[in-house]
């Protein structure tokens, strides 16, 4: 499975947040440290061709424990854009 980031735009540029990979795949669910979570963070999804971000905000988040935060995932991997580097 091929690596799935995060996005947050800035002024003038975007960084990407890598996601837990192994965790994705075992329990289709993101598992994002709170220490890296901040409003604006998104995944890049195309869909029917159609770019769109889908957002992650503190009303997504369907369980939180001492250390993370836990989204549902609901794409299919291949439906994730491709980053470059």
């Amino acid at each position: 499975m091929r690596t799935i980031y995060l996005f947050k735009d800035e002024a003038d540029f975007t960084r990407k947040i890598s996601v837990d990979m192994a965790f994705l795949a075992t329990y289709k669910k993101i598992r994002l440290p709170k220490i890296q979570f901040e409003d604006g963070l998104y995944l890049a999804v195309v869909n029917n061709g159609n770019n769109k971000k889908h957002l992650l905000s503190k009303g997504m988040i369907i369980k939180e424990d001492s250390d993370y935060f836990y989204f549902k995932f609901p794409f299919k991997p291949s439906e994730v854009e491709n980053s470059a580097v």
